[in-house]
């Protein structure tokens, strides 16, 4: 059987993993993006999705276009600043009182977007669109999963 090593950066220089050597680092992916925001976005967590322009606003899932979700705004900005979204990977905040209601997330539970713009709720919506935004792995901590909306009747 042909064993083959990865190319690795040793010292600034690409090279085969040296014989005996393991790769072994944590590895998780989170997707940021810089964009625009349209509206004043008034705490960290909050949901937002972008208008065909790539603005920044805040998503709902009453309006079909408001409820395709990018991803969770990083930090509060106002009108007209940059904002770094985070749009997959585990978002931790050590409070998320400002787009929950609640301090603290309820580890195992899934978050959905709620009809109040920016907000993330736990309650499975029955009207609108159903857009599922993640699950959280603790109370600080939100594995973000977004799904494509469904539109309910």
């Amino acid at each position: 059987m042909t064993m083959y090593r990865p190319v690795v950066l040793i010292n600034g220089k690409l090279s085969l993993l040296p014989s005996g050597d393991t790769l072994s680092a944590k590895i998780q992916e989170v997707d940021v993006t810089e964009l625009q925001a349209k509206v004043a976005i008034g705490f960290a967590g909050m949901v937002v999705y972008t208008s065909a322009a790539f603005q920044v606003l805040l998503a709902n899932s009453v309006a079909d276009v408001s409820s395709e979700v990018l991803g969770l705004a990083l930090a509060a900005v106002a009108v007209d600043a940059y904002v770094n979204i985070q749009t997959d990977g585990v978002l931790e905040l050590a409070d998320w009182t400002g787009s929950t209601g609640s301090s603290a997330l309820v580890a195992g539970t899934d978050y959905f977007l709620d009809s109040t713009a920016g907000l993330l709720t736990a309650t499975v919506p029955t009207t609108g669109n159903l857009t599922y935004i993640g699950r959280a792995i603790s109370p600080q901590k939100l594995e973000i999963s977004i799904q494509r909306p469904i539109k309910l009747t």
